[in-house]
């Protein structure tokens, strides 16, 4: 009887656990269901600026002529959308980037505003439509040809004010920082971005005086670093020129020293253009540069974005007192896209 009655026992408790179990789970399933239909979190309809959260303001540009755009508006925290519709208004406040260079210090960058005349906006004004739970976007603009290399750039976007509801204080200011300028180039040094040959003419060239050995003036565009150009004597007028079928943008060019003597290299010279081979714009001008290294190519990057037909690269001084003579493997120019 004993061992009867503890078999019913426990078979009664395994139905009652059972039922509990089934009981607890409906509730569970019906409380998810309702709670599905009505879901809130605690800063429901906080506002707030998603380029201020952590870097998604931070810009990689490519220094290149065409505009580079950024945007920027609020959103709508919580499960829920915009019941009415929300205007926003924002400002740029460069006073904020002296206390942004104090708190980040330690980076050792020391950041500058973005000139007036380098960036245009859209707009400060926005909104956010009922039902929405993001804002029209209002369009940061940026030519970065207009900025300088090596510098670092803040512009702060501060969310001033909105129609209806809260914003989140930590997150209403977006810091649009540009801290590097990407480059990508092309070498346009004996076609242009169709395919068309470039000419290429000099003012002096000792080749007929003796055999060429590789070191006329045409293998200064020959794009083989085992040749160069090579003058017995040095000229302060001289000169190399390439001329395009159809006015081409350089905004670029690189030097490439000779193999031997370093006095013989170009120190200084400046790259001039012209749209008609008379009047010429100097577009770049060195002084007093030397390369250490052998075979070493410099890249001379230029603010020009104008498109011109001839190049004329003057070389107005040499490592050797303007006397001697002067060599160099390669020149080559390039423009940026």
């Amino acid at each position: 009887m004993n061992h009867l009655k503890i078999e019913f026992d426990t078979s009664i408790r395994k139905k009652i656990f059972f039922a509990l179990v089934f009981f607890i789970s409906c509730g569970v399933f019906i409380t998810g269901c309702v709670k599905n239909a009505s879901l809130y979190s605690p800063e429901e309809g906080l506002l707030y600026m998603p380029q201020a959260y952590q870097e998604r303001a931070d810009l990689s540009l490519y220094y290149i002529t065409d505009t580079q755009t950024a945007y920027f508006g609020i959103a709508y925290t919580g499960f829920n959308s915009a019941a009415k519709d929300i205007t926003a208004n924002f400002v740029v406040d460069n006073s904020l980037i002296e206390t942004y260079n104090e708190l980040n210090a330690y980076t050792g960058n020391v950041y500058y505003p973005i000139p007036d005349s380098a960036y245009s906006l859209s707009g400060l004004t926005t909104v956010l439509s009922a039902g929405k739970t993001s804002s029209q976007p209002l369009a940061l603009n940026i030519l970065a040809h207009k900025l300088q290399f090596g510098t670092h750039y803040l512009l702060p976007i501060r969310l001033l004010s909105v129609s209806d509801g809260t914003f989140d204080t930590t997150l209403d200011i977006a810091y649009f920082k540009i801290d590097t300028l990407l480059i990508r180039s092309k070498d346009i040094t004996n076609h242009d971005s169709t395919g068309a040959s470039t000419s290429f003419t000099y003012n002096y060239d000792d080749a007929p005086s003796h055999s060429d050995n590789g070191e006329s003036a045409i293998h200064l565009v020959d794009s083989n670093y085992t040749t160069k150009y090579l003058l017995f004597t040095f000229h302060p007028d001289m000169y190399v020129q390439l001329s395009y079928p159809q006015p081409t943008v350089v905004n670029a060019y690189a030097i490439t020293s000779g193999g031997d003597a370093q006095e013989r290299d170009p120190k200084s010279w400046n790259l001039a253009a012209s749209n008609d081979g008379t009047n010429w714009t100097v577009i770049d001008t060195q002084t007093n540069q030397s390369f250490p290294g052998r075979l070493q190519t410099i890249q001379f990057n230029t603010t020009n974005i104008a498109a011109y037909k001839y190049y004329r690269w003057n070389i107005t001084a040499n490592n050797n007192n303007n006397s001697g003579l002067f060599q160099c493997t390669e020149f080559r120019l390039l423009q940026f896209y």
